[in-house]
């Protein structure tokens, strides 16, 4: 490590007119303090269990891979911490006494209010990815799409409500967009058939003589 600078100064005497003389010395340069450097931020890093990443902003050393690994470990922990210590011990306790409050003021009939928790989204790495996997899931089952919208930080009944108001409103304009999946397939084409808003789709099938038999009342009264 480079020696800090010293400055000496030696003064003259008095006869001398009090002459001053300063004198800076020159340490050498010796290597290795970047890494010296580096290595110190990743142990506090590793303290405080931040990625190095996001501590220092030094993105010199990693990739996609590598990062991304990072950010998933750290949310995890963010994760635990919103669920199992913040909401549970500061958020539940300040709703009940605000609720309490508003109860012993009049305000509600019961101190009891139901409320649900969404903590602020995290910002994707990649967007389009986590929009994909979000997409499978949800087609397999695996995820509903107000968990999903949860998972976003935003209310799911909000934003159903939202999307209900819009597509009414579209369709009362007589706009498609390409974004509805109603009506535009995912390749953008259109869709062949929605049994919500295709009345032939209720009507009986004329080529069908079961059906034909059910629905005609002269040949019901031949059967009995």
């Amino acid at each position: 490590m480079p020696s800090h600078q010293r400055c000496a100064i030696v003064l003259g005497p008095p006869s001398a007119g009090r002459g001053k003389d300063i004198r800076f010395n020159q340490p050498s340069a010796t290597g290795g303090y970047g890494e010296y450097k580096r290595a110190s931020l990743h142990t506090i890093s590793a303290g405080f269990r931040v990625p190095y990443e996001l501590l220092t902003g030094d993105l010199s050393q990693v990739n996609y891979s590598s990062i991304r690994a990072g950010l998933v470990e750290f949310r995890r922990q963010i994760d635990a911490v919103q669920w199992q210590l913040f909401i549970p011990m500061f958020c539940a306790p300040v709703w009940r006494w605000f609720t309490e409050a508003a109860w012993a003021a009049g305000q509600i009939p019961s101190p009891i209010v139901p409320v649900e928790w969404s903590p602020p989204k995290f910002e994707a790495v990649d967007p389009q990815k986590d929009a994909m996997a979000n997409l499978l899931s949800i087609r397999s089952g695996t995820m509903t799409l107000a968990e999903v919208i949860a998972r976003q930080g935003r209310n799911p009944d909000a934003v159903l409500a939202e999307i209900a108001a819009t597509n009414a409103k579209l369709g009362a304009l007589g706009l498609v967009l390409d974004s509805d999946p109603r009506r535009v397939t995912k390749t953008g084409s259109a869709q062949t058939g929605d049994p919500a808003t295709d009345p032939a789709a209720n009507e009986p099938d004329t080529d069908d003589p079961g059906a034909d038999a059910d629905n005609d009342p002269a040949q019901a009264d031949q059967q009995d």
